[in-house]
Formats: C-alpha cells, structure tokens, sequence
C-alpha cells in the first residue's frame, strides 16, 4: 500500500467514524459524514419546499462544518500516513488496517457520540448514529 492510499483509507475511516463536535446547535459529537447527510436532506428538502424558512441556512450550517471537519481530517490524515510511511509498504499496510479495524470497532462497540438531533437516545454508537 502507497502512502496516498493509505492516507485515503484513515481518511475515509475519519470521515465515517471520528466524533467531531456539532458546532452552534448545542453539546454533542457524532461523524463528520453524519452531518454532511443531514445537511444534505436537509437542503433537499429546502428545494422541495421552495427554500422558505431557515431549513436552507441550517443546512449550509450543517454542510459548512462537515467540509470544514472533512479538510481537518485530510490534515490529520495525511500527518499520520507521512509518519506510518516510514514503516516500509507492508507496515504501512498492516499499520493502516490495524488502525481502521480498532476505530471502527470501539466505534461500534461504545457510545462514544453524543448527538443533539436525537430524540430518544443522545448517546450511540457508530451503529446508532446511522441507524
């Protein structure tokens, strides 16, 4: 495995799992992609609804913060294939595989987000969040 690719796999990982904060609506942690999904629908349904009220602004809200987190996490990403580089192309592959199997199962395994939307639960974990 490249380094490219390996940043792009902890990337993904990143963007799928890693709980960042939700700023401006309240205390709460859930995935990057999680805010980019309810900004999506959020702003499909602002071009359903001929885009009146607030629903479009919060919306961009929401989108504006998942990009903002996704260009961290590049950051983040790519400091951390740079330095796993050093480990030679079969290290590198093992060390990226071992770092996104042991996210993405404490992820699953601990409610480690806390999310402000939710009306039932405000703690999930990664199963929950999208489920």
């Amino acid at each position: 495995m490249t380094a490219r690719a390996a940043r792009r796999w902890l990337w993904l990982g990143a963007l799928l799992a890693f709980p960042v904060p939700v700023l401006l609506f309240g205390p709460g942690r859930v995935p990057p992609l999680f805010l980019a999904e309810l900004g999506a629908v959020g702003a499909a349904l602002a071009i359903g609804e001929s885009a009146r009220g607030n629903v479009f602004a919060i919306a961009g809200v929401l989108l504006g913060q998942a990009v903002l987190w996704g260009a961290g996490l590049w950051l983040a990403a790519w400091l951390l294939a740079r330095g796993l580089a050093r480990l030679g192309p079969h290290g590198l592959r093992r060390a990226t595989l071992a770092a996104l199997a042991v996210g993405l199962a404490l992820a699953c395994a601990f409610p480690i987000y806390q999310n402000p939307f939710a009306a039932r639960v405000s703690r999930a974990t990664l199963l929950r969040v999208y489920g």
